[in-house]
């Protein structure tokens, strides 16, 4: 979406999705409402969107409540505002926009909110990860460490290795699993 040399926003929202339908031999994309509706109240293992796009959708409704919205006038698309996304939690799984809230409040309140009551907790983040505006990506203490990878996007560390993959990329998934084998030896 940022190669400029793509062409305008739309032509490379195109490009995006021309990549992403070669990559899983796609001859289109299906999108339209009535589909997303059916593929995120299916709850069967083998269900449209059993490899956890109904799960995190759900837990977004009971108990994260942040979403990608088009609220700001800086992006090049619409129609997905803050109260679409409240509604799909009605719809979906009958989630109201109050409950939705007090399941936030109730996550805050149980993992500290801002302030983290715990240890052993890795915070990686991709520097090209929208999603790095809401991550720790600095450490919280010893036990509480930030990875912050640049040129990364959206969870590039919990993806298996590739021969293509960034160096830094490789040190934090190096890092990240001997953070894990020093916890599980104390």
């Amino acid at each position: 979406m940022a190669d400029r040399s793509l062409g305008d926003p739309y032509s490379r929202y195109a490009a995006v999705a021309r990549l992403m339908m070669d990559t899983f031999s796609m001859k289109c994309f299906d999108v339209s409402y009535d589909n997303y509706q059916r593929a995120m109240t299916n709850t069967s293992w083998d269900g449209p969107a059993s490899g956890g796009g109904w799960q995190w959708v759900y837990q977004t409704c009971t108990e994260f409540g942040f979403y990608q919205s088009t609220d700001s006038p800086n992006q090049p698309f619409g129609g997905f505002p803050l109260p679409y996304h409240v509604k799909q939690c009605a719809q979906f799984y009958n989630v109201s926009a109050e409950a939705l809230a007090e399941a936030v409040a109730q996550t805050n309140e149980y993992y500290g909110g801002y302030d983290i009551r715990t240890t052993r907790i890795v915070f990686p983040n991709g520097a090209i990860d929208p999603w790095h505006a809401l991550g720790v990506t600095k450490d919280l203490s010893l036990e509480l460490p930030a990875i912050f990878i640049a040129g990364t996007a959206h969870c590039a560390n919990m993806y298996p290795a590739r021969g293509q993959d960034l160096p830094q990329l490789a040190q934090a998934r190096d890092h990240i699993g001997l953070l894990l084998q020093q916890w599980l030896k104390q």
